[in-house]
């Protein structure tokens, strides 16, 4: 059932569409060097992934300024040692378990680097919250957010 009209593929666009796709391209491009421009020279290898991964992001939403590089660059130095630890206890010959053998019997114990990695995990999640990196703490810095203000006791 084709209808009254020829049906095509084709949806039409706004007048301006191609305008906006390239203002929106600019913008993308400016936030990409503003990252590049903030990042610290310090800042190599992994933890420069994380960096171009991120800070774009951040400046998308306005909150990648100088006085924050620092914590920034933390948060990458902490989600990289997660990645490394993960890795080296996922290998077989690692494992995130050990056993023992005492005078209690044979007994399972975590890896000393698996308490590491939940000690790391616990300051990334700290960073992720304050940088507003998760969808629960993103509406913290949503500045469309309506405010709790209550005008209508201002009519008594």
């Amino acid at each position: 059932m084709g209808g009254r009209y020829p049906q095509t593929d084709k949806v039409a666009q706004h007048p301006s569409f191609d305008r906006g796709a390239a203002a929106s391209a600019e913008n993308e491009q400016k936030h990409i060097e503003l990252a590049n421009e903030l990042r610290p020279k310090s800042v190599t290898g992994a933890r420069r992934k994380v960096w171009d991964r991120v800070a774009p992001e951040l400046s998308r939403g306005g909150r990648l300024k100088k006085i924050f590089v620092d914590f920034l660059v933390e948060y990458c130095e902490v989600k990289v040692r997660i990645d490394e630890a993960r890795a080296e206890l996922d290998k077989p010959e690692m494992g995130w378990t050990y056993e023992t053998v005492g005078r209690h019997g044979s007994q399972i114990k975590s890896r000393p680097e698996v308490a590491q990695l939940n000690d790391d995990w616990r300051k990334w999640n700290s960073l992720v919250n304050q940088l507003g990196l998760s969808p629960a703490t993103e509406l913290r810095f949503n500045d469309k957010q309506r405010s709790f203000e209550f005008d209508d006791f201002d009519q008594f």
